[in-house]
């Protein structure tokens, strides 16, 4: 049974010099009178019930063979070509019907031909000659009958269809092998989906193709690959789709996503919800299918295949079972691809970071046999991997350290605890320090981590001997501050603090901690600061001194400053330093003096000396 759904091409092109001959034929292809007759003759001929449908022959005619010609090229450039010519073989003052045929199979070696002649102008014999041996040729001869015509008509037009179909299925069966071959010898996911695109568009005739793969940032659909017959024409459809993201159910794509089942988009002119549609309008595509694709390595509808053409297409189910299979391929071909990305990735990422480690690896057996071996980064151009894999560690390492290894490959491999130990190595450029760790694997071998520590254990040298200089520094430097701010007792009573040298904001604070720790520890009733020797003092200084003076008072105890210089006293004056509350003295031994004599006052109570000052 044929497809109903088929459409049969029923165009007849009529070349024949005579007006009276078009009418003829025009009466006989669309007369009613003899439609019963026909359709008897064509449910004979093809085993069918008769009054199935209507046949409705289209026909065109041309006057001579030149203008014949020029009808078969425009119907081959609307892409509407004609299954049968009616040729008259006398058209004066043209071409013959036989030179007329001869061109018009040039342009379309497919068309059935019929050459109708009163006259015995030309054998079968010098026809054969001029043809070949054909069977899209038959002869009529004049005056013809209707029903022979019609008869004609639909045998061969059938024909033309029958063949067209022929070609189209194996067109398709051609399509499944181009592409199963092109998926099978695809090395990369980029390259098999271009390749898949172009193939479908040449086989079957598409003029634009996408793939939409499935993107995790939007729940939806992405492009990455587009295919175009007509690159040029097709810029703005590209543009419009490649990179393009759409949502679950929006778009020609997103719809097909949502449904899980191929979708057939007749009329692009009717499509609202696709930004893409004038895009593909305007280069000329009237007709869309789109195909979800299962992969199965997510086990889900996870891409959708687009094709496009420039004719609209009914629903055919021959194509689309070929359709299917192919996005089944194709389903295959991207979860296979998309593996072997997953595991080459996840290889280069193993990879960089193993080589990322700067130590030397190797993988040693429970016998002490090395299995492999990948050299530090430092010392890679001078060890080899021959020359380690295969060997005993006996053979590659110094005996003693081959033994520790062999002993803590045992235990690692009975215990899964991690050894380490450390050696050292004398070579021609000196002593190498090296730390070795050993753990255990389910594979009843271990891994040994051989990582270089000279430069670790060189700069722990370094580190400990800058901590001892520092130690010995700072030591120096409290003995230093001690030897700057000496306090030193004259009296169970009476401490001194004589003050050499520049006097800094540093010094003052340290001379004020001093001072008053000193007191507090001796229970110091006075307290001398002699600064005969400090050449000068600024403001900030004098402050200092001030607080120290009046931290010692808060004490408890009474503050003495000698060796005043007058330069040092203007000084004070000038900056308006408050000096009220302090007893002052020239010289250190006045300063003494006159502390000793309010120690012995306090020794004496109920004697008061007065106080003088100077």
């Amino acid at each position: 049974m044929r497809d109903p759904s088929w459409q049969q091409n029923r165009r007849i092109l009529l070349i024949d010099d005579n007006e009276a001959i078009h009418g003829d034929f025009r009466r006989i292809l669309r007369s009613d009178a003899e439609r019963s007759t026909f359709d008897s003759l064509e449910s004979a001929l093809f085993r069918e019930a008769p009054g199935r449908r209507p046949v409705r022959f289209e026909l065109t005619t041309a006057t001579q063979g030149a203008e014949g010609l020029e009808k078969v090229r425009e119907a081959q450039q609307r892409g509407a070509p004609y299954a049968l010519a009616f040729v008259d073989v006398r058209m004066p003052p043209g071409w013959d019907g036989i030179e007329t045929l001869s061109r018009i199979w040039q342009e379309d070696g497919a068309i059935q031909a019929v050459l109708c002649s009163a006259y015995s102008d030309y054998s079968w014999e010098e026809i054969s000659t001029r043809f070949g041996n054909t069977d899209n040729l038959l002869i009529l001869a004049k005056p013809f009958d209707p029903n022979e015509v019609r008869q004609m008509a639909f045998a061969l037009t059938e024909k033309w269809n029958q063949r067209r179909a022929l070609s189209g299925a194996n067109h398709k069966v051609s399509a499944q092998y181009t592409v199963t071959k092109i998926l099978v010898e695809s090395t990369t996911l980029s390259s098999g989906v271009l390749a898949l695109l172009s193939a479908l568009g040449e086989t079957l005739g598409f003029r634009f193709g996408a793939l939409w793969l499935g993107d995790d940032e939007s729940d939806g659909l992405r492009c990455e690959h587009t295919w175009s017959a007509a690159p040029d024409d097709s810029a703005a459809l590209e543009a419009a789709t490649r990179g393009t993201r759409f949502a679950r159910d929006a778009g020609l794509p997103g719809r097909a996503l949502a449904q899980g089942e191929p979708s057939w988009f007749c009329d692009l002119d009717a499509v609202e919800d696709d930004p893409r549609a004038r895009a593909a309008r305007g280069a000329g595509l009237r007709f869309a299918v789109e195909l979800p694709i299962a992969v199965r390595a997510d086990a889900q509808v996870a891409a959708v295949l687009e094709l496009m053409d420039a004719e609209p297409r009914e629903p055919d189910p021959g194509l689309l079972d070929v359709l299917l299979a192919i996005a089944a391929k194709a389903g295959h071909f991207i979860g296979s691809k998309r593996v072997e990305a997953a595991l080459r990735r996840s290889e280069a990422n193993n990879r960089a970071l193993l080589y990322a480690i700067p130590d030397t690896i190797l993988r040693i057996s429970s016998d002490g046999i090395c299995l492999d071996f990948k050299a530090s980064r430092e010392s890679r151009p001078s060890l080899r991997a021959e020359d380690f894999v295969h060997r005993h560690v006996a053979d590659v390492f110094p005996a003693r350290v081959a033994e520790q290894i062999t002993e803590l490959v045992a235990r690692a491999l009975a215990d899964d605890a991690t050894h380490v130990f450390e050696y050292q190595e004398q070579l021609r450029e000196g002593t190498r320090d090296y730390e070795v760790r050993i753990a255990g694997s389910e594979q009843a071998e271990a891994v040994v981590i051989v990582r270089d520590i000279t430069e670790r254990k060189r700069a722990e040298a370094e580190t400990e001997a800058r901590r001892a200089r520092e130690e010995a520094l700072r030591a120096q430097n409290e003995i230093l501050a001690a030897l700057s701010t000496p306090l030193i007792p004259i009296h169970d009573d009476v401490v001194v603090m004589p003050l050499v040298g520049a006097l800094d904001a540093q010094r003052a604070r340290r001379v004020q901690e001093t001072l008053v720790r000193g007191v507090a520890a001796r229970r110091a009733h006075v307290a001398i600061l002699d600064i005969t020797g400090v050449p000068r003092i600024d403001g900030q200084c004098a402050d200092e001194l001030l607080r120290a003076a009046s931290a010692v008072r808060l004490l408890g105890s009474e503050v003495i400053i000698t060796g005043l210089s007058p330069e040092v006293a203007r000084t004070l004056v000038a900056l308006g330093v408050d000096m009220s509350g302090i007893v002052t003295h020239t010289t250190l031994q006045d300063g003494i003096a006159s502390a000793m004599a309010s120690a012995g006052a306090r020794r004496r109570p109920g004697r008061r000396r007065a106080r003088r000052r100077r």
